[in-house]
């Protein structure tokens, strides 16, 4: 946490990043809970504008646009391959509306939420698959963080009003941009919380599961079973979940045993679903959440009880959040190459066995 209290530190992330580490220095003091909560109740988020997603400003990232899905980090050595690549990659962002104000949900006409999804999420986790893949990220109404701090009617509802967007999106894009190519569907946080809905409503029993290479819906605690998928057993499994969620080795994360009890966990590095430990020498490279390189053998992983351990890495970027001492702002960032190298492996071994080979 001491990082994280810098101004220096703070003045060089993107705004995300910074209203994030804010958010949970207040929630530290429950005086100051009250001011993020959303000041009206939950019907007036029913007047915010509806995303249109045959408009490119409904994405916050999409193959027909330039924006941060097509970035990697620099001197990495990656490279954008989206014009080129032979699957899609459809995916949900995590939580960026942390200081809600007025509304329950985000107000897709908010230029600064905008900004924060992408600087935060859209380049650094959804970017983790544009070598693989077309990246498609679509914007939706979603429940701002209070949500997650107390259990509330009115929190439900926020929930279930961003999840229609989110499904919206979804079939609009099977519809209309998806066009028989293989997919991988990827998450974080609360995108995750929506993408487990949406594999056990429809894509489970669905013609959209026959292409579906693997789903990275990462960063919220549920069992293999909410998804109506298997877990994903080794490093070419297809059609299949993975999940983790990290702390910092040692830590006692109370508050997700306690409301959820044992999650899926399979391991970054080995992605296997055993308790195997995972040295940090196997890591082919973490990005600290300034995003400005590729760092490897910094951060190890072991799978526990649907805990994924990971031993402080030597270098900065990789802050701990909360009590709990969380890796949760950067699931994706400890093991960035890792997800990047694994997705490209699963697109490879899907286009194989249907007699083709994907684009060196």
């Amino acid at each position: 946490m001491k990082e994280i209290l810098s101004s220096s530190f703070l003045s060089v992330l993107p705004a995300f990043f910074r209203s994030f580490f804010l958010f949970f220095l207040c929630v530290s003091n429950a005086s100051c809970l009250y001011l993020l909560k959303p000041r009206e109740n939950f019907e007036s988020s029913k007047t915010l504008s509806r995303p249109d997603y045959s408009d490119l400003k409904s994405w916050a990232s999409h193959p027909a646009k330039k924006d941060p899905g097509d970035e990697v980090p620099k001197d990495s050595g990656f490279m954008d391959k989206q014009a080129t690549a032979e699957a899609d990659v459809f995916f949900v962002h995590p939580t960026t509306l942390i200081v809600a104000g007025k509304y329950w949900n985000g107000d897709l006409e908010d230029e600064s939420l905008n900004r924060k999804t992408e600087e935060g999420p859209i380049r650094s986790q959804a970017g983790a698959f544009n070598e693989c893949c077309r990246v498609y990220a679509p914007r939706y109404r979603q429940a701002a963080f209070y949500v997650f701090m107390e259990d509330t009617p009115e929190g439900q509802k926020a929930l279930d009003f961003a999840y229609e967007d989110v499904k919206s999106a979804f079939l609009y894009y099977m519809k209309y941009l998806n066009q028989g190519r293989p997919w991988i569907l990827a998450s974080h946080s609360q995108g995750t919380r929506h993408t487990v809905q949406l594999l056990k409503e429809i894509v489970s029993a669905s013609p959209y599961r026959k292409n579906l290479i693997a789903a990275y819906s990462v960063g919220y605690p549920y069992s293999p079973e909410e998804t109506g998928l298997s877990p994903c057993l080794s490093p070419d499994s297809l059609g299949c979940v993975i999940n983790w969620n990290s702390f910092l080795w040692g830590s006692k994360p109370v508050r997700l045993s306690e409301r959820f009890g044992k999650s899926l966990c399979v391991n970054p590095l080995s992605w296997t679903v055993d308790e195997s430990y995972q040295p940090k020498e196997s890591n082919p490279g973490s990005v600290p959440i300034r995003f400005y390189r590729a760092l490897p053998g910094i951060a190890d992983a072991k799978c526990e009880s649907g805990i994924l351990w990971v031993h402080k890495p030597e270098s900065r970027g990789f802050p701990t959040l909360g009590k709990d001492d969380t890796y949760h702002l950067v699931d994706y960032h400890l093991f960035y190459t890792s997800i990047r190298r694994n997705a490209k492996a699963r697109v490879d071994r899907f286009l194989l066995g249907k007699g083709k080979r994907s684009v060196d």
